[in-house]
């Protein structure tokens, strides 16, 4: 359960990934209906933009929260090296799976509302402040061919007339490269109304439908945390001091033999120190996030020792990935059973004279996503001298 800091961090991530997406839109909208040297916007790019591509969105949104949430775009941000490392390591405290991918999805929805409401904004004070002449060509549509596929669009606001496309305003307003004057002058600026109909039916009202059902979602997993919570307290309070239940075990040896395997990318010759200390491992495997098929499967018998960067926060792909890996040995899990096969997270930090130890704040980091993991422990080394 994040703390009061860390939900003060959680918002700020949500506020800077809110004005991104205000930024994105303005961008997006400006780059499309800025239109060509005459001032001459395409018709048919701005329903790509303000129609179709949203739609597409939101269905992949749609089957996210069907399958229960997943990282989705906000994800994807939030790994590039651009945020604090103290937002990013609260975010690590919502956990590997549920209440993570939930935010994320919620935070997902934030930047796509925010997105839409840029490109709202700008659209309305282009109208304000300039003459948008709105156009549309084809090579292989002609004004009678269109006109079915935009009155289905419009179906949702045939209530308000102005905002409906005809066959007449198609052809007043079809352009031609060598006619640029075939636009019939009167019909240029009509379509504003279509196009404002469009964005708020299929970009911005349906995204704020999903905001709502998103944070409505998050919330409702915060409360359900939140009584767990309650009800373990009186056992949590009878356990001896410093037996945090939201901390995994703290390991300082591994059973031989083992297989390294390297999420962080470190350098070989920190992986020899590791090796001068806990013994030669049997192999050393270098992990992504996504798996590189069988030559990844673990060898029986054998323990895991997991290298990761100890000030980077745990992030979900790491516990799918793991989940991955000992999905590929489960039976021999079952037949290890009552073995001293261990399975460890060892987080590493260093400088130019070799390994140091991590600071309390990061190993507690990795000691609760550990928790969250099914017979993983933490492993802590000594320093170098």
């Amino acid at each position: 359960m994040p703390t009061n800091t860390h939900q003060q961090d959680l918002k700020q991530l949500s506020v800077g990934l809110g004005l991104l997406g205000v930024l994105c839109g303005f961008l997006a909208a400006y780059g499309v209906i800025a239109g060509d040297a005459e001032g001459r916007v395409n018709l048919l790019y701005l329903l790509l933009l303000f129609a179709f591509l949203p739609i597409a969105g939101l269905l992949f949104s749609v089957l996210l929260l069907l399958k229960g949430g997943g990282k989705g775009l906000a994800g994807w941000i939030l790994e590039f090296p651009l945020w604090p490392r103290h937002m990013t390591l609260s975010l690590a405290q919502l956990g590997p799976a549920g209440s993570r991918k939930l935010w994320l999805f919620y935070q997902t929805q934030i930047l796509a509302v925010a997105f839409s409401a840029g490109c709202l904004l700008l659209y309305l004070l282009l109208l304000l402040g300039s003459d948008i002449t709105f156009v549309w060509r084809s090579t292989l549509l002609q004004a009678d061919d269109l006109l079915p596929a935009l009155s289905v669009i419009s179906l949702p606001w045939s209530f308000w007339p102005e905002a409906q496309a005809s066959l007449a305003l198609l052809e007043q307003t079809q352009d031609f490269r060598l006619d640029p004057q075939a636009a019939t002058q009167s019909g240029v600026g009509l379509w504003w109304q279509y196009i404002l109909a469009a964005q708020l039916t299929y970009n911005l009202i349906p995204r704020s439908v999903m905001l709502l059902i998103a944070r409505q979602k998050y919330r409702r997993q915060l409360r359900a945390l939140e009584t767990t919570l309650s009800n373990n307290a009186p056992s949590t309070a009878r356990r001896p001091p410093g037996n945090d239940l939201t901390l995994a075990d703290l390991s300082t040896s591994v059973s031989l033999p083992y297989t390294l395997l390297d999420w962080a990318g470190t350098p070989a010759d920190l992986q020899q120190q590791v090796q001068q200390q806990l013994g030669e491992a049997s192999e050393v495997v270098s992990i992504g996030p996504l798996p590189r098929g069988s030559d990844e499967q673990l060898p029986n018998n054998i323990s895991v020792v997991l290298l990761v960067k100890s000030w980077e926060p745990p992030l979900a792909e790491l516990a799918d990935r793991l989940e991955s890996i000992a999905s590929t040995t489960e039976s021999t899990d079952k037949a290890l059973a009552g073995s001293n096969n261990s399975k460890v997270i060892l987080p590493l930090d260093w400088n130019d004279n070799g390994l140091q130890q991590p600071t309390s704040a990061h190993l507690d980091e990795w000691r609760r996503f550990a928790a969250t993991l099914p017979d993983w422990q933490v492993l802590q080394l000594e320093a170098s001298s």
